[in-house]
């Protein structure tokens, strides 16, 4: 699993305990939305929780995100390269839109024009009047690649990626997960939450690798907590004294199950292939620890989310099913 830690007691004891409560009462509610209605099928309202009833907030299970599901299922799962696969998980996460990338299709590096996939982007845009960029989060700066057009940014971006072997050699003999990140970080377009994104996508076990990923490493060798997830740490630490954020998201990693039990919560998890409880790992913690911010700051009247949640425009429970049931890496728990 992940390291040991340091400084155990220190860190419970640096954890305000009803906002730690909180936090795993509002884990434990939002995988029980996603059970009722996707592994036993319940109609809507999935909850009693007005603000889970309200707003959108991303699965606990990070894999469970049916932009998730497209990455392991169309670009990690291709017949391809490892150079490959990185360049589309980038393109796919700097874009953040499924459809435009099924529109695109899946790129070749050696076959990669930027001339042709700006004229098909500017065609989707302004001819198809289609959205080709997600407005689900924030893109660090691309400016200086020289236009006030993102589409032409973009394609000046990814250009330059292609003619860089160095960075896909560098990718794939990399040392460490941390190591990995900041060569993704040091690429234009990619702050430190979207490098993160990408990085947990090149862990997920897959049938093409016979359950290995693009990266030989796991999710819970480490993690960088992006804005979101340190305004929830905030929620939760009083004090860091002697640990770093990291050493906590660890500490919730490790305990997750003796906290579900002195809480009395019920979790349902998914489970491996063997029957067994998958435990949410350090990455899935940092995911959590970011919506619990939304959660939090929502609760206590300080802000609202960005997303309402709309049922109408929601995956049905079949289309759900679907998805997950050509999953690799998922196995659905059977409905009592």
């Amino acid at each position: 699993m992940s390291e040991s830690l340091t400084k155990p007691d220190e860190i419970r004891n640096s954890l305000e305990t009803e906002s730690l409560d909180l936090f795993w009462q509002f884990i434990a509610e939002r995988q029980k939305v996603w059970y009722r209605r996707v592994v036993e099928g319940r109609p809507a309202p999935w909850t009693d929780d007005d603000i889970l009833q309200e707003y959108r907030f991303t699965n606990v299970y990070r894999a469970l995100d049916p932009g998730t599901q497209y990455v392991i299922q169309n670009i990690l799962e291709e017949d391809a390269s490892r150079r490959d696969k990185i360049f589309n998980v980038m393109l796919y996460r700097l874009i953040g839109r499924l459809e435009t990338h099924e529109y695109l299709g899946f790129q070749s590096l050696e076959a990669f024009d930027s001339a042709e996939f700006e004229d098909r982007l500017k065609h989707r845009r302004d001819d198809l009047g289609e959205t080709v960029f997600t407005g689900a989060y924030m893109v660090s700066g691309y400016n200086h690649m020289g236009s006030s057009d993102k589409v032409e940014n973009v394609a000046a971006l990814f250009g330059e990626l292609a003619d860089n072997p160095a960075f896909f050699n560098d990718m794939l003999s990399a040392e460490s997960l941390a190591d990995a990140y900041d060569l993704i970080r040091s690429q234009p377009g990619f702050g430190n939450f979207l490098s993160y994104q990408v990085l947990v996508d090149l862990l997920y076990p897959v049938d093409y690798y016979d359950s290995d990923s693009v990266l030989p490493f796991s999710p819970d060798d480490w993690s960088s907590p992006g804005p979101g997830a340190q305004k929830g740490l905030k929620q939760l630490v009083t004090e860091f004294n002697g640990f770093t954020r990291l050493d906590v998201m660890r500490w919730l990693r490790q305990n997750q199950r003796q906290e579900f039990d002195r809480l009395g919560l019920e979790f349902p998890y998914l489970e491996t292939e063997d029957g067994e409880r998958l435990e949410l790992s350090l990455a899935n913690i940092q995911n959590c620890l970011c919506e619990f911010y939304k959660y939090h700051k929502i609760l206590h009247s300080n802000g609202r989310a960005r997303r309402c949640f709309r049922n109408h425009e929601a995956r049905s429970k079949g289309e759900l099913r679907d998805i997950y049931e050509t999953a690799p890496s998922i196995r659905l728990p059977n409905s009592p």
